[in-house]
């Protein structure tokens, strides 16, 4: 990954969780953080501390996210305001039996996960998914289902050309309350990162870990990673995965000041 000056944070997202192989585990006690060596990010609604071990939210998840642990990124995307509200408890207000919704950037389809409001309506509801730039829905080769809960329906669904929008449909979308469109992990969370040079290298600020240390907030140089504008060699800036991964998306967040000319 290179860059010319400076970069706030690197989000990489991707469909594999990372894991802590073999080496030395030593609890969490870090605020905002939870797993061996505090490796994943809480994401609990309201900023309330999640669960040192498994990361779970007693105040549930941030909007952003869903899943399990709060770890995977939820899509943006446009439809019924009943749907779109990030409420459980607000469910269709009519009796349509299919509903479309468009994302508001595709990207590859990985799995969602649907909420209903009565038990009767988790398995009759179908899945289905219109390709950017390719006219009608696509349906799902033999989709896996998992039942969370009498309430919640994981269905897999993977494609590798961009979708742009997706389709439920049956008796069931009577009783839909929430969708939730996984967007991946941030798998560039604590990897190891490099960089060509250092702005202001007698300082320990502007380091190259500082663009995966989760925090996205463009204006303090202990947040964000720098290389040296005046160097006579372009600037680069990489990460390195700990394992393999799939990924599916790129999120880059510069600085957030008026510094445009380093960014």
């Amino acid at each position: 990954m290179y860059a010319r000056n400076s970069i706030t944070a690197l989000v990489v997202i991707a469909t594999l969780a990372l894991h802590s192989g073999c080496q030395a585990q030593t609890p969490c006690t870090t605020d905002g953080w939870f797993g061996p060596n505090c490796q994943y990010q809480c994401h609990c609604a309201g900023s309330a501390p999640c669960d040192k071990h498994d990361g779970s939210c007693s105040s549930g998840c941030h909007q952003d996210w869903f899943g399990p642990a709060c770890q995977y990124d939820r899509l943006g995307y446009s439809g019924p305001g009943w749907l779109t509200d990030s409420d459980d408890t607000t469910c269709n207000t009519g009796n349509t039996q299919t509903v479309t919704v468009t994302l508001d950037t595709p990207i590859p389809l990985t799995w969602v996960r649907v909420v209903v409001r009565n038990a009767g309506s988790l398995n009759q509801i179908q899945l289905s998914y219109q390709l950017s730039g390719s006219p009608g829905p696509q349906t799902c080769p033999g989709p896996r289902k998992a039942e969370v809960n009498d309430l919640t329906l994981d269905i897999e669904c993977s494609t590798t050309e961009p979708v742009s929008g997706v389709t439920l449909s049956g008796s069931g979308v009577t009783g839909l309350c929430s969708l939730y469109i996984s967007g991946g992990r941030n798998v560039a969370l604590k990897q190891r990162a490099l960089q060509s040079s250092k702005f202001e290298s007698s300082s320990t600020r502007w380091n190259a870990g500082y663009a995966v240390d989760g925090t996205t907030g463009g204006n303090s140089p202990s947040t964000c990673t720098h290389t040296e504008p005046n160097s006579a060699s372009p600037g680069w800036w990489e990460v390195t995965f700990s394992q393999a991964v799939d990924v599916t998306r790129f999120l880059i967040f510069n600085r957030g000041d008026n510094r445009i000319e380093q960014t």
